[in-house]
């Protein structure tokens, strides 16, 4: 049994250092593609259009590794949490600015709204991670706009809306095992999903975890993904 336990153990370790590996790689490319669309600058929206789906979809294989990373550390117990207090208003509009010109060549909107004064206590490095993920995959499926909102119920709610079709059954379905949710149709591994509610629940006061949840509006308008982070 226990050399069952190490033999998991040890392709954890190997699967982290490949993925660390992997990591490094694409930052170089990352870096590639900055300096090249600086060398050979857009000419006109075609070109721009192109450029945003390079960084994009480098952003977006970046985040699926550090989302690996960090679930290794998770089990590993190797993932620290830096909580400090921050700025709601102004954490949102950092995570909107990077997908703005991905958004813009698409027609889509990012809208933002917090309430005044909104203040939470949170890792700003991975409650980013989580929400740049999100925020990525709206952009795939919403039709006009996103709305990045923000308002305090028992603890700090952040969302990100779309317009899309929304969240399919089997996903709303499979809440309290995101993984089960697979779609390879679509692409969906629920990764992502998983991810967001490991890192909500590190998130304590007292005995409350943070939480997340996928909802749908009304008639089928979009979807909403709702973090809850305890006060």
């Amino acid at each position: 049994m226990s050399d069952n336990k190490n033999t998991g153990l040890d392709f954890a370790m190997i699967l982290a250092s490949a993925v660390h590996d992997m990591k490094n790689s694409l930052s170089i490319l990352m870096n590639a593609i900055t300096v090249l669309e600086k060398k050979y600058p857009a000419k006109d929206d075609d070109d721009r259009k192109q450029h945003s789906v390079l960084q994009y979809e480098a952003s977006r294989l970046n985040a699926a590794l550090v989302q690996l990373l960090g679930l290794y550390k998770l089990r590993s117990e190797q993932l620290p949490l830096n909580l400090n207090y921050h700025i709601v208003e102004d954490f949102l509009y950092d995570q909107a600015a990077q997908y703005e010109p991905l958004a813009k060549s698409k027609g889509i909107d990012i809208e933002i709204e917090v309430e005044d004064e909104l203040e939470g206590c949170f890792d700003v490095d991975l409650i980013a991670s989580v929400i740049n993920n999100i925020l990525g995959n709206a952009i795939r499926y919403t039709t006009n706009k996103i709305t990045l909102s923000s308002f305090y119920q028992e603890g700090i709610i952040i969302e990100v809306i779309d317009d899309g079709m929304g969240y399919p059954a089997n996903m709303l379905e499979q809440q309290e095992n995101f993984i089960k949710s697979i779609n390879y149709s679509t692409g969906s591994t629920g990764l992502g999903l998983y991810f967001a509610g490991q890192i909500a629940r590190l998130h304590t006061s007292g005995e409350q975890h943070g939480s997340i949840e996928l909802l749908n509006k009304d008639q089928g308008q979009g979807g909403i993904f709702r973090l809850w982070l305890p006060e």
